[in-house]
């Protein structure tokens, strides 16, 4: 059986359950969902990626911070989902949430678990994508395994 940690913003699309869940059939696979208690935005990088995918709109407009509570409760909610998503799709499923950045608390869970892979599903974030400063790209650096980056209900890998 193979050890996938899954780390995702949101909860995953149902595309996105199916295509990990059947990513390496017919070996099975266990996942290790971590999604992060998003506190704080960057907002000029996300002004910056609304622009680059042309939602003008959205870029002007301040989401602003979330207060931790309410992060919280949106980081639960989206790891309820897609750890239940994935078992209704037959995986073995343990999920929990982690901090604002991510990327240490992924490759630390992924060298406990010795995860044979890591699979990272997030909106586009072109800027921190093509500047390499996305959670795939940092994860690469400092883990030394696979590392899969798709974007959320696409079949875009990057």
């Amino acid at each position: 059986m193979l050890t996938t940690v899954l780390l995702t913003e949101d909860a995953l699309a149902e595309h996105d359950v199916d295509r990990v869940v059947h990513l390496h059939d017919p070996e099975p696979v266990r996942f290790h969902v971590l999604v992060p208690v998003d506190t704080r935005h960057n907002r000029l990088v996300e002004a910056l990626d609304e622009l680059a995918l042309g939602r003008l709109r959205e870029a002007v407009t301040d989401s602003g911070e979330q207060p931790p509570e309410q992060a919280r409760v949106r980081a639960q909610a989206a790891l309820d989902a897609s750890v239940s998503a994935l078992r209704l799709a037959g995986a073995e499923v343990e999920g929990a949430l982690v901090g604002d950045n991510p990327v240490d608390d992924v490759v630390r869970t992924a060298r406990e678990l010795d995860a044979d892979e890591v699979i990272v599903v997030t909106q586009p974030h072109l800027v921190e994508e093509s500047l390499r400063r996305d959670w795939a790209s940092r994860i690469r650096g400092d883990l030394g395994r696979p590392v899969l980056h798709v974007v959320s209900g696409t079949d875009r890998v990057v």
